[in-house]
């Protein structure tokens, strides 16, 4: 994945700012237009490398970015820190479209806690547990992102997995965001490890996974892989791929949202954009027909591909792009 297919999955405004997708630029002018990315047009106000990432906070103006490595992980509008600024966090509230009532929430992976500022704000009674492996990222965003934490704001060191493991709470709702720049760790997208997700949570309880990748073409095994790996354990999934569901546009790489249900019943879109419009408060998508038409639901190639396991992790334990 390069950097012009990153920048259209991941810095496209909820709210609709970026007017012209840089993926729709003449092929000539993309590598140009990214070049000075991270530096030529904003500053730098914070570099590190840790255990885990290459860690580079940079402010322009109007917003402030994380970066992993080189690749953005969240945007925060100075004037309204509280906004989801990033299209597949609006697409990721759809996990509380189906759980309105949710209670309990956990977030694997803090990055710039967008989710979690968001939530707590609007739902001041829900409780919001976040996992990160990397102590920095969570002083980054206390420091930078304003990510304060209180009785029912908390976060906890550590790995995702082994926190779900050991835990004797139950969720509502479990949102995977957990990255090392572009590559998701892979015990956190196998058979054992959604099955442990289903176990600890509540009875039509909701988990939510951004997956980066296509969902036809060379680059769409691994979502294709992981959505019949849920589908094998939950009796709803839904698929919303960011860019839309027409046909040559489902070859592209980009945020993948799915969302996986313990529920019996399946939600209908008119429901589902029914209920965002209710719940309103800028978390989903805008307009919020996006939903029905990013909602794919046509044929999904999966003979080559079979569930993930464990056995199949790569060395370095990254699902790559």
């Amino acid at each position: 994945m390069n950097s012009v297919q990153r920048l259209a999955g991941w810095i496209a405004d909820g709210r609709g700012r970026l007017r012209q997708s840089v993926a729709a630029l003449p092929g000539a002018m993309k590598s140009a237009v990214l070049a000075p990315l991270g530096r030529a047009w904003a500053k730098t106000l914070y570099e590190k490398d840790t255990g885990h990432h290459r860690i580079r906070v940079e402010e322009t103006r109007e917003r402030r970015y994380l970066y992993f490595d080189g690749t953005l992980q969240s945007s925060m509008d100075r004037r309204d820190p509280f906004a989801l600024e990033l299209l597949y966090s609006r697409f990721a509230s759809l996990g509380l479209v189906l759980r309105p009532d949710a209670a309990k929430a956990l977030i694997i992976g803090l990055g710039g806690a967008s989710m979690a500022k968001k939530y707590h704000k609007e739902f001041p009674a829900m409780a919001i547990d976040s996992i990160e492996i990397d102590p920095d990222v969570v002083e980054v965003a206390r420091e930078f992102f304003h990510f304060r934490e209180d009785a029912l704001q908390r976060v906890h060191g550590g790995d995702g997995r082994e926190y779900l493991a050991r835990t004797d709470d139950r969720f509502d709702l479990v949102l995977l965001d957990a990255y090392y720049a572009d590559n998701m760790p892979f015990h956190l997208a196998t058979r054992e490890f959604f099955d442990t997700a289903r176990d600890k949570m509540t009875p039509e309880g909701v988990l939510v996974i951004n997956l980066i990748g296509a969902l036809r073409g060379p680059e769409s095994k691994l979502i294709r892989a992981a959505i019949k790996t849920l589908a094998g354990l939950f009796p709803q999934v839904y698929t919303f791929p960011t860019f839309g569901n027409r046909g040559h546009v489902l070859s592209e790489i980009q945020n993948v949202v799915v969302l996986a249900s313990k529920a019996a019943e399946r939600m209908s879109m008119k429901e589902m954009e029914r209920r965002a419009i209710r719940l309103g408060r800028d978390l989903f998508p805008d307009p919020v027909s996006k939903i029905r038409r990013c909602y794919y639901t046509g044929p999904l190639d999966q003979d080559d591909v079979k569930p993930l396991t464990d056995d199949d992790a790569p060395p370095d334990n990254l699902v790559r792009l």
